[in-house]
């Protein structure tokens, strides 16, 4: 076993495949009126890359749950995490899920992010992305359930219940809400302002003794 941290960096959905077609049905933005679109899960491995670059420079063990353009299946996602989880110990292990949301009601908008139900270490570092998305987002509106003493929101969603170390999925505003697609999902600096939370978050648990 391999006494080391490390992060597990998971990019929700397929990519653009060798043609330049998106391969995931749904999860894009409609089009806008200048023509433009939002692929989730090119997007989102977008933010994956901004959030790797800041680990490289610090020095800090990555790995890439899923790779290239395929939407692997949840199962396979999981297995691999786990496998991580074994050769680098549970304790030093951290998986984030980097997602954004989609709704029919286009005014549907906000940040928010899960942990599996209970309490676990995951909660703490969700609500240390979350204080620290606020800071980042001041004017933006974020989505929480306080039913339990923090701000993250429990599901049984396979990524955050499936490994066997701590878990964060985060949902990344609503690519159907136009503004927050086209103000901050569709630009650079959005993008790297995301990053920047997890990477605070990730810090966190990198000087967790």
């Amino acid at each position: 076993m391999i006494n080391k941290k490390i992060i597990l960096l998971d990019a929700g959905h397929g990519g653009f495949n060798e043609d330049g077609l998106y391969i995931t049905p749904g999860k894009r933005s409609p089009i806008w009126a200048d023509g433009s679109q939002y692929f989730e899960g090119v997007g989102n491995r977008l933010i994956r890359r901004e959030i790797a670059l800041m680990l490289e420079q610090k020095g800090i063990a990555y790995h890439y749950v899923n790779v290239g353009f395929v939407d692997i299946e949840l199962s396979d996602r999981v297995n691999i995490a786990n496998a991580m989880c074994k050769a680098y110990g549970s304790h030093n292990c951290l998986l984030v899920s980097i997602h954004s949301n989609g709704f029919t009601n286009s005014a549907a908008e906000g940040w928010e992010v899960f942990t599996s139900p209970g309490e676990t270490k995951s909660d703490k570092l969700a609500e240390i992305l979350f204080e620290s998305m606020k800071q980042l987002f001041p004017d933006r509106k974020f989505r929480a359930d306080y039913g339990d003493g923090d701000p993250d929101k429990e599901a049984n969603f396979s990524m955050v219940v499936g490994p066997m170390c701590a878990s964060v999925l985060s949902e990344n505003f609503f690519h159907t809400n136009e503004h927050e697609c086209r103000s901050i999902l569709m630009t650079h600096e959005g993008r790297k302002k995301i990053a920047r939370a997890h990477y605070t978050m990730i810090e966190n648990f990198i000087n967790e003794k």
